[in-house]
């Protein structure tokens, strides 16, 4: 393969979705006690981690971001010059974002908000897991509340109603910034560099590398979104060129690679891994194939809304059955009731919200490009 084809790349949406699934069993991991030895050890100790961890999923969302959204707004420029790289251009990319991501996370926001009306009593006895007691409804919600959460203006444990809205104020603002990365389509290497000075600042203001999620204040979110950078800028610069061609041996290479990068617990390593992994999911081969499967191109495209939703059923069912239930059945039925109530929210939020974004109206005026040295009209050493 030697280009990147204009086709949805679906193997990209399988891992997503097995992203997405990684992340559920995570926050269910974390509400269970006394698991058994050789559990913990498979969960820490193997290529299994990101279970116990939860964060590499994370970081491989950002990396897969930065590549497909740096692919969509290439060929759109492309077919449009100024389209993109122009205030209006701009712009309108900037309301389709806020429409695709706003629309969801508000409803996420109420459904959780419906949620903990129905079956909160109080907090959760002392003892029980953070995520449980101190990280999720803790308190009562109130509309101001619900506002502040899905404009994604909080910090800290602030998420109240559902805590995995930390990465979308991440995903929301770099996504902001994306367009501009079209200006070093032939020099990725500088977007790179910037990305790195990015981290720097969220070092500098005390977050080191492999642990930022949110700061203290509102003020400190921003350095922790530029620690995130270079998550975001190694997909874009992935998606500037034409995907190099794995051999076998490569890929073998590289598949062992993935595995070990699955078991660090530095950022860098697993962006590494999550450039690895998308090269091989575009390689032709069983790997490929087996993305290919239905139950995962399934799992592929609920995903988005199976991130927004499972921790507030899983929130509901822990409350609701506090005491009548084991943690551990708890935690079985709340993966197993949030498949089906992420496909409801796919089809009655997310698809509703993209067909809003994709009619938005482009401006009548015609684009002015913004003008670069860095920029080329052409696609040359870029995707066909």
């Amino acid at each position: 393969m030697t280009a990147a084809s204009p086709s949805r790349l679906v193997e990209l949406d399988s891992l997503r979705g097995l992203a997405a699934l990684i992340v559920v069993l995570h926050h269910a991991w974390l509400t269970l006690d006394g698991t058994p030895p050789w559990l913990d050890w498979a969960l820490t100790e193997t290529p299994l981690r990101p279970i116990a961890m939860g964060r590499q999923a994370v970081i491989f969302f950002f990396v897969l971001s930065g590549f497909v959204l740096t692919r969509a707004l290439l060929r759109q420029e492309d077919r449009q010059p100024g389209s993109v790289l122009s205030p209006l251009g701009w712009g309108h990319y900037a309301a389709q974002r806020a429409i695709r991501l706003g629309l969801p996370v508000l409803a996420a926001v109420l459904f959780s908000a419906a949620l903990q009306s129905l079956t909160w009593q109080g907090l959760l006895p002392l003892g029980q897991p953070h995520i449980l007691r101190g990280a999720s409804w803790s308190t009562p919600w109130s509309w101001s509340d619900i506002a502040a959460q899905a404009l994604l203006l909080r910090h800290g444990d602030g998420f109240q109603l559902n805590p995995v809205l930390w990465s979308l104020v991440h995903e929301w603002r770099i996504a902001l910034l994306l367009p501009f990365a079209l200006l070093l389509r032939k020099r990725p290497e500088m977007l790179l560099a910037i990305a790195l000075l990015g981290a720097a600042v969220a070092r500098l203001a005390g977050m080191p590398e492999g642990q930022v999620s949110l700061g203290g204040s509102l003020a400190e979110t921003f350095a922790a979104s530029a620690g995130f950078l270079p998550a975001f800028a190694a997909g874009a610069a992935l998606a500037l060129r034409p995907l190099p061609r794995l051999d076998r041996v490569q890929a073998i290479a590289a598949g062992a690679a993935v595995a070990v990068m699955a078991m660090v617990a530095h950022d860098y390593g697993v962006i590494a891994g999550s450039v690895l992994l998308i090269l091989l999911a575009q390689r032709d081969g069983g790997f490929a194939w087996g993305l290919r499967r239905p139950a995962l191109l399934w799992l592929g495209k609920v995903s988005f809304s199976l991130y927004l939703v499972h921790l507030p059923v899983l929130l509901a069912l822990t409350h609701a059955l506090f005491g009548k239930a084991s943690p551990e059945a708890i935690a079985g039925l709340a993966i197993a009731v949030s498949l089906p109530v992420a496909a409801a929210a796919h089809a009655l939020v997310e698809k509703p919200a993209h067909r809003l974004a994709r009619g938005l109206p482009r401006p009548a005026r015609r684009y002015r490009p913004w003008s670069s040295r860095f920029s080329s009209t052409s696609m040359k050493g870029g995707l066909s």
